[in-house]
């Protein structure tokens, strides 16, 4: 293989309002290269639909990474994540019948472990810890792969994209080489950063940071009980 170039967007902010444009970006990656399939994290199925329209027509396959059932902080109070909770069922539905894989785990850097706090880190909990310095699109990002990999929907070693935010939507796509959690160290490699922002948010809740941006009444809007 030769050297070759490609484009790099950095974006101002993290957050929701990067969405779309981090699923341009990775459909133009998609058309000038081999790579036909994406990860997507997804805790409400929100993001997942966004790109099934934005794929739509083309010959990439999607995977959906998503949350155990929890819920995060809002401005309007709680808001359930997982997509295979009852408030989400249509959105599950409706991916589904397009022929995306639908992956739900424990995440490999937020394991059992995890419970003892952080008085008491564990080897998971400081690699999660360190990949957040590259921002949690980027940490969330690699953790789908590895899920999507454990998972059977990717194979270990396949170079995919994968697609991640901080908190709400996307802001965030990376090329990876696959693993299995068993084998990160071993196998899994970063080679390419298609997109992520420039900051990061380091405070809770994320909503309120200054370098956080999107919209949040869409994800109270969308809930069905």
């Amino acid at each position: 293989m030769v050297d070759f170039e490609r484009k790099v967007t950095y974006f101002e902010y993290c957050g929701e309002v990067n969405t779309e444009k981090v699923l341009f970006l990775v459909k133009l990656h998609c058309e000038n290269s081999n790579i036909t399939k994406v990860v997507i994290a997804s805790e409400t199925g929100r993001s997942a639909l966004r790109a099934l329209g934005i794929f739509r027509g083309t010959n990439v396959k999607i995977v959906v990474v998503t949350h155990y059932p929890a819920e995060t902080w809002g401005p309007k109070g709680n808001i359930p994540i997982g997509l295979k909770r009852k408030e989400y069922s249509k959105n599950l539905k409706k991916l589904e019948e397009h022929g995306c894989r639908i992956v739900q785990g424990t995440r490999p850097f937020a394991p059992p472990s995890r419970s003892i706090h952080w008085e008491h880190p564990t080897p998971e909990g400081i690699i999660d810890r360190v990949l957040e310095i590259f921002g949690a699109g980027t940490k969330i990002a690699i953790e789908a792969a590895i899920m999507a990999a454990d998972a059977g929907e990717v194979d270990e070693g396949e170079e995919v994209i994968s697609c991640a935010g901080t908190y709400k939507g996307l802001d965030t796509a990376i090329v990876v080489k696959t693993a299995y959690s068993m084998n990160f160290f071993k196998n899994f490699e970063v080679k390419e950063i298609i997109a992520k922002p420039r900051c990061r948010v380091n405070e809770l809740p994320e909503y309120k940071h200054e370098n956080w941006k999107g919209d949040i009444n869409s994800y109270y809007t969308q809930l069905e009980y």
